[in-house]
């Protein structure tokens, strides 16, 4: 009976340990141990590198890609120019609101030009609403969206409003897409 609970103990206590290690990675634990306490005490972790391998490979797989979330439509026909007309509407776009992303797809039968990366349906009606003068069909239609591209587009969110701070633009601040990618892939 006595080893028996001693055995419900232990699991219990691996089970908890392993739940608060899968919360956290596994990196921000080691950073956590290694901070020395008031009375100089630390921990120093090492570890095996194919363990630190399959943990890698373990995190990287329960980490999501993607999200549910949103985009306008500002363009969407199947006419014979369609592709051409796409081609067209996705570069003035990115020509005039280059803080935001713009995506030509073809959808079969139709050729659509989405922008944006929203994760909720009002922040996809607050674009729409800003693209209406010039998009006055836009509409929002749930997508998948990359968590690279939700990053990308957050970043290139942020350089736009510090550069709208100070009044100015500085000079090179519109970049382009593979300018601004900073390791988010």
């Amino acid at each position: 009976m006595r080893h028996g609970y001693l055995r419900l103990t232990l699991t219990l206590i691996v089970t908890l340990v392993a739940i608060e290690a899968s919360a956290q990675s596994i990196d921000r634990m080691r950073s956590n141990l290694a901070v020395r306490t008031m009375d100089g005490t630390h921990v120093r972790v090492d570890e095996d590198e194919a363990t630190r391998q399959a943990v890698s490979a373990v995190e990287s797989k329960a980490r999501p890609r993607q999200v549910n979330g949103y985009r306008v439509v500002i363009y969407s026909d199947n006419g014979q120019y369609a592709g051409d007309k796409a081609k067209s509407v996705h570069s003035q776009f990115r020509h005039a609101y280059p803080h935001i992303n713009a995506y030509l797809v073809y959808e079969s039968p139709y050729f659509k030009v989405s922008v944006g990366d929203c994760l909720t349906m009002e922040e996809a009606q607050i674009l729409m609403a800003e693209l209406s003068s010039a998009y006055p069909k836009a509409f929002p239609k749930r997508e998948v969206i990359k968590l690279s591209e939700l990053q990308h587009a957050r970043a290139k969110a942020d350089i736009v409003a510090d550069t709208t701070l100070l009044g100015t633009m500085p000079e090179g601040a519109i970049m382009s897409t593979e300018e601004i990618n900073i390791g988010m892939e």
